[in-house]
């Protein structure tokens, strides 16, 4: 009888195992996958690894109908989809023939099926029928650890170690691997203690015996060890910056010490740099890390810690242009694995007034931040005037829970924004917060959109039930302070409620720009300028530039006050804001 062509290759690894039916003579040729791979390309058996299987360890078992039933079984519940069947059926078949062949067969079948359990069992089955197989040992290991049966993995890693003592440096930096969250970490420290005390020599070893301590929060004990590997390789980059991370925990201020004076004995390595230039980062000593971050692209241009480093920082401190740059520059160097860049791109896009750029970037966008950026896609179609296609991104969007729905509202709202339809804007809030009152994100938005609208009565109302649904938000103080200060008399609520906002958050731009429209109203125009400088320097919006350019108008400062125009224009010449101080003082 004929054999399917799609059995071929089972049939393949039956004659090797059971050469001529009843004849005893083994063949070495397996079929198999690795246990990696998907469990439906399982059943595409190609040749493997050849472990040169010591020939007495092979099956002679003659091949038996019922045997010939059982592989056929197992291959065809494998190709359709039932592999829990299959890899009962290998494990069966490794049982019967205990040969190594079969059992690593039913260990990468049952690994592919998710059956764990079974998979221990016939890594067994493997290691018991060929004891000098690494790779049977490699993946008992990987499930024994897997199943938090520590003590039971360690004559496996010794095993491992006996046969090729080499490898145990790489071994100890990488044991740490083999723990998740879910381990027992005094088990760990057991067994790395054990472990680890027969090679006292290495450094490696010691790096392995941190790690375990410090995962059971004896940091102290854990920098003792790191000292004893750094005192046999005094310039190891791996264990300075896990000495540094150990010491952050304990003392920010102390792990940039030691970096620092790290960075001065090994002044050519660019990691420790990067490094030094994190810490300053996490202590929010941004100058110092900037500086760090451009010493390492003085040696290395194209460094990519450095570029995205000083890229953050840029943005960060709202130094757009350096920041475009410097995260555009990062991706081409390494395009993979950027998704976060090319949303921070898209939104750098966006406040350049690039918005043909920055829909580029945001459809770019992929993995976690592809549900972000596709809530930015409405508006800026909006700006660009393409309201069909803004309409249909929103639509495209889940609105599946209440804050996603309440989403819509505003994405909606947003779009009579830009049509200027301001009044079916204020409709479209109005009927969502009838929806949900207590949402502040809709009383917000329907306040800014009414202040746009000429109703300022409705403006004032919204933002002060803002600021009482939210009190401690800077946000609210500002927006009700600089609409109090703009649309009526009340100056001197509105200096309470913007100083209260500048002690929240007193680097804020938009709160500087309001602070310092106020300062000008009440005729205090050098304090005036001084805290639009600020904001401008950190925000270059045309409205902050609008209300610089006038103050210093009226300083007398008439050349800067056009330089600052000129500059606004470049970002945004149809800027209301702008174009209506230009007219009524006679800039330009």
């Amino acid at each position: 009888m004929p054999v399917p062509f799609r059995h071929y290759a089972l049939c393949l690894l039956i004659s090797g195992l059971f050469l001529g039916g009843c004849a005893s003579v083994p063949v070495a040729s397996t079929s198999g996958t690795a246990a990696s791979e998907p469990a439906e390309a399982a059943g595409d058996a190609e040749p493997v690894r050849d472990e040169s299987f010591a020939p007495e360890s092979l099956s002679r078992l003659p091949l038996t109908n019922d045997l010939l039933l059982r592989f056929l079984v197992a291959d065809i519940s494998l190709q359709r989809g039932r592999t829990a069947l299959s890899a009962q059926t290998w494990y069966d078949l490794a049982n019967r023939t205990h040969d190594p062949r079969v059992a690593r067969r039913a260990t990468e079948v049952a690994v592919g099926a998710g059956q764990l359990g079974l998979a221990q069992e016939t890594a067994q089955q493997w290691i018991t029928a060929a004891p000098n197989s690494a790779g049977a040992r490699q993946i008992l290991l990987t499930l024994l650890i897997r199943a938090d049966r520590i003590e039971e993995a360690r004559p496996h890693i010794e095993a491992l170690l006996a046969a090729k003592p080499e490898e145990a440096p790489a071994f100890f930096m990488q044991m740490h691997l083999l723990w998740d969250k879910t381990s027992d970490r005094k088990a760990a420290w057991l067994l790395t203690d054990e472990l680890t005390q027969k090679y006292p020599q290495l450094p490696e070893a010691h790096f392995a015996r941190a790690v375990a301590m410090a995962n059971q929060e004896r940091f102290n004990d854990a920098i003792a060890e790191l000292d004893r590997a750094l005192a046999s390789r005094p310039n190891w980059d791996a264990v300075i910056q896990y000495k540094a991370q150990l010491l952050s925990n304990q003392s920010p201020a102390s792990s940039v010490a030691f970096l620092q004076k790290s960075v001065k004995d090994n002044p050519m390595s660019l990691v420790l740099r990067n490094s030094l230039a994190r810490e300053l980062v996490a202590a929010q000593r941004l100058p110092e890390a900037n500086q760090v971050y451009k010493e390492v692209l003085n040696l290395q241009a194209t460094n990519l810690d450095a570029l995205i480093g000083t890229g953050l920082i840029a943005l960060q401190q709202r130094d757009l242009d350096t920041a475009y740059r410097n995260l555009s520059a990062a991706i081409t160097q390494n395009p993979r694995n950027v998704d976060n860049l090319r949303y921070y791109l898209g939104q750098i896009s966006e406040e350049r007034y690039r918005f043909d750029e920055a829909l580029s970037w945001y459809n770019l966008v992929g993995g976690e931040f592809a549900s972000s950026a596709k809530k930015r896609l409405p508006r800026v179609y909006a700006r660009l005037g393409r309201m069909e296609e803004a309409r249909k991104a929103i639509a495209a969007l889940p609105a599946d829970t209440e804050q996603a729905r309440i989403e819509h509202i505003q994405m909606d709202a947003q779009l009579w924004r830009e049509a200027k339809d301001f009044k079916k804007g204020v409709d479209t809030l109005s009927k969502g917060i009838a929806v949900y009152p207590q949402s502040a994100d809709l009383i917000y938005d329907r306040a800014l959109m009414a202040d746009m609208q000429g109703d300022y009565a409705l403006a004032e109302s919204d933002l002060r039930k803002y600021v009482a649904l939210m009190p401690a938000n800077a946000q609210g103080m500002n927006a009700l302070g600089y609409t109090l200060l703009t649309r009526t008399s009340k100056l001197a609520e509105a200096e309470k409620l913007l100083e209260q906002a500048i002690a929240l958050e007193p680097d804020s731009p938009v709160i500087l720009d309001s602070l310092g429209w106020l300062r000008y109203k009440q005729g205090k125009k050098q304090e005036a300028k001084d805290l639009l400088q600020r904001a401008y320097a950190k925000l270059t919006e045309p409205d902050v530039a609008a209300h610089l350019a006038e103050v210093l108008w009226q300083l007398g400062d008439k050349a800067e006050a056009k330089k600052i125009v000129d500059e606004a224009l470049l970002v945004d010449a149809k800027n209301e804001t702008l174009l209506e101080v230009i007219s009524r003082l006679g800039i330009r």
